[in-house]
């Protein structure tokens, strides 16, 4: 995704230690002071301050720099994309192909010759563009973006590292300029969210397949004196069942769902493959589009090894949910502008109609209105909203990862939400507590929202339910008005006149979580994980089976899942006064795992800020598939 703040993969194991649209919303740009050249917008990161200046770039340091192409009519492309995807809507259900829509809603490629010939004249040169034309990524050496830009690149301090941005307004010949709608310097980088402990600490008590399947003593909580241990980890037949999913049911037959990542670990075919055996899975019918090891940038905090969890879950838990789909991993050559690049390859190829994103930016969408200290700009959505709209129109369903920090407000000191999550065009995936009864049905679901308290001595060192860790991301846009699909769901008083996220939920919990297989360090192993990474590709298997269902895209999938709620198709969930909690012990010390509340994200009955409208059942597919 755009390379601003970091978009993060959204992964998180167990718990075990104590520890509107992109054209109209960017401001028209002032005039340049040379009548030969026109002002850009152009990212204009707040930690790029003169406290933070450590003067220019070096002369021959090559960066990349992303140009977004203007749309030819952007306001066609929009209601083009809500005509599709509304259901009673003449043009709903004709959605276009890939070749088609870029023939009638993509920049014209002579508008991207001009800016491409400008460029070399200042000896830049391509390294990306799409098919669809939506943007063009250049290279260059820092003087050679200083001369086509008419701008100076520094070096800033922050975050503990050197980064690079405009010290100056950003130009580009009139000629151009028109053509463009935003500039992106220096994407900043993708950084794996995968929490992995490298060694637990040594613990005696055994985890559960189903719920309070063993139990412990603890000092007394919630007015009970036992708890439950951490869950083992979901198998694929449990997932299965979290929904409500049978053998006879649909099996995402005939459906293809992409999942993209970063860079792609050399074991995910062999680890998906050994997932199906030890399942009861069929074969997975699996291609891969990784990037030649040559391109990886895993330059700063983006490692390539960080995200071999998070692709092997993605890919899993859409096989358990779907296991007859086809699977399509696309990953990224780089934590930042490798995203749009391989966002892009899925949709000008046409090689999905459903693609999961366990990935996003923390709070960029409530960063992008405001100078809170990160890259978050307005210029660096663009990219994001036109192949949102792109997806639309071609009756492809984007599911991103809502968050795993709640509100936000404990990474940034206010509630915030996060992006691409937050865009109308997408359907944001928030993440449960789900538990599974000791016959193997659906017992509970709570939001999900970790707190963890240590007891020592007998007593507990921490205030019930202890300190936030993690959970489900939810809140409101601070960039987008009320869609008309969240009309009549999401109350106005609960709104506020902003686009409210999540949209729906699948299980997120770390505490119960998915048993996933992985290999690390040529050893293969199971681990638990959860978090909305978990939840979003769940999510978006089940949009296969209701496709199957339905034998034809369903496409943007959040103005039927509004209308299924509506209708009482979906599992709500619902505040109940019955706390969830699981125990474990370390080193002597007690550890308590409270997972039903959500930071301040608050469960109330329809619609909220923790699960959206709820989760989705085999009941909820019917519906879907109407």
């Amino acid at each position: 995704m755009p390379a601003g703040p970091r978009a993060l993969p959204r992964t998180l194991a167990v718990l075990l230690t104590a520890t509107a649209v992109a054209g109209s919303l960017l401001a028209a740009a002032p005039a340049s002071a040379d009548e030969r050249r026109a002002a850009v917008p152009a990212a204009s990161p707040a930690w790029a301050s003169a406290a933070a200046d450590r003067g220019a770039a070096r002369a021959s340091l090559r960066i990349d720099v992303q140009v977004a192409m203007r749309l030819p009519d952007e306001q066609a492309a929009e209601d083009f994309a809500t005509a599709v995807s509304t259901p009673g809507d003449p043009q709903h259900r004709r959605p276009l192909s890939p070749a088609d829509w870029i023939a009638r809603f993509a920049p014209a490629q002579a508008d991207v010759d001009a800016v491409v010939a400008a460029a070399a004249q200042e000896g830049l040169t391509v390294k990306t563009v799409p098919a669809s034309r939506l943007f063009v990524l250049l290279t260059g050496t820092v003087d050679e973006v200083d001369a086509f830009f008419a701008t100076r690149v520094h070096a800033f301090a922050t975050a503990g590292e050197t980064r690079l941005a405009p010290a100056a307004p950003v130009s580009l010949p009139r000629r151009v300029a028109g053509r463009v709608a935003a500039v992106t310097f220096g994407h900043a980088l993708v950084t794996s969210r995968a929490v992995t402990p490298a060694k637990a600490p040594a613990t005696t008590v055994r985890c559960s397949s189903t719920w309070r399947q063993h139990v412990i003593r603890i000092p007394k909580a919630y007015g009970a004196t036992a708890a439950g241990t951490p869950g083992c980890g979901y198998t694929a037949q449990q997932l299965r069942a979290l929904s409500g999913l049978d053998g006879a049911g649909p099996d995402g037959r005939g459906q293809t769902v992409a999942v993209i990542d970063a860079f792609g670990s050399p074991t995910m075919r062999a680890d998906l493959a050994r997932y199906s055996a030890r399942n009861g899975l069929p074969a997975a019918d699996y291609a891969e589009h990784v990037p030649a090891r040559t391109d990886w940038d895993a330059s700063s905090s983006c490692d390539p090894a960080g995200w071999a969890v998070e692709q092997s879950m993605d890919l899993q838990a859409v096989h358990a949910i779907a296991p007859r789909a086809r699977l399509v991993y696309v990953g990224a050559a780089d934590c930042g502008y490798g995203f749009d690049v391989a966002v892009s390859t899925v949709l000008d190829q046409g090689l999905a109609s459903i693609v999961s994103n366990s990935w996003g930016s923390v709070g960029l969408d409530t960063l992008a209105a405001g100078p809170l200290g990160d890259d978050a700009t307005l210029a660096e959505l663009t990219v994001n909203l036109h192949q949102h709209v792109q997806a639309a129109g071609q009756g492809v369903g984007l599911y991103f990862a809502s968050g795993d920090y709640g509100d936000d407000a404990g990474v940034l000191g206010q509630p915030a939400v996060d992006f691409p999550a937050s865009s109308p065009w997408v359907t944001a995936v928030g993440g449960t507590t789900s538990g599974l009864g000791a016959k193997g049905a659906h017992l509970f679901s709570a939001p999900w929202g970790t707190s963890i308290a240590v007891a020592e001595r007998g007593a507990w060192t921490t205030r019930l339910p202890g300190v936030f860790a993690s959970g489900s991301g939810g809140g409101l846009s601070s960039l987008f008005t009320p869609p008309a699909y969240q009309r009549g769901v999401v109350p106005g008083w609960l709104s506020q006149g902003a686009r409210a996220l999540p949209d729906v939920a699948a299980v997120g919990a770390p505490q119960t979580g998915m048993s996933v297989l992985v290999t690390a360090r040529g050893a293969v192993r199971t681990q638990v994980v959860g978090g909305t990474s978990l939840a979003t590709p769940i999510v978006a298997a089940q949009a296969a089976l209701a496709q199957q269902r339905a034998g034809r895209p369903l496409g943007f999938l959040n103005p039927r899942l509004y209308a299924a709620a509506a209708a009482g198709a979906v599992r709500d969930v619902a505040p109940s006064r019955v706390r969830r909690f699981v125990a474990t012990t370390q080193q002597g010390a007690t550890l308590l795992l409270t997972s039903d509340r959500d930071s301040s994200l608050q469960a109330r009955r329809g619609w909220d800020a923790a699960t959206g409208v709820g989760e989705l059942t085999a009941a909820s597919l019917r519906a879907l598939a109407r």
